[in-house]
């Protein structure tokens, strides 16, 4: 089983998804290095992140 991680925004819309991760850690750290990108990005209309979420797909992992 592959994990995937969603970043969302305060209106729960959902900002980036991705995934293929062999375990959850991998998905949070991986969706928690992203938005962290996200949020210092100097643009002016970047999002506001809300929530940083981890899940689970019936794939097999990519990555590794």
């Amino acid at each position: 089983m592959a994990w995937f991680y969603e970043i969302r925004s305060s209106s729960y819309a959902v900002l980036k998804r991705d995934g293929g991760l062999p375990t959850q850690d991998a998905a949070k750290n991986a969706g928690r290095e992203v938005a962290k990108k996200m949020k210092n990005s100097r643009q002016p209309d970047r999002p506001d992140i809300g929530r940083i979420m981890a899940g689970q797909n019936g794939e097999k992992p990519t990555r590794y």
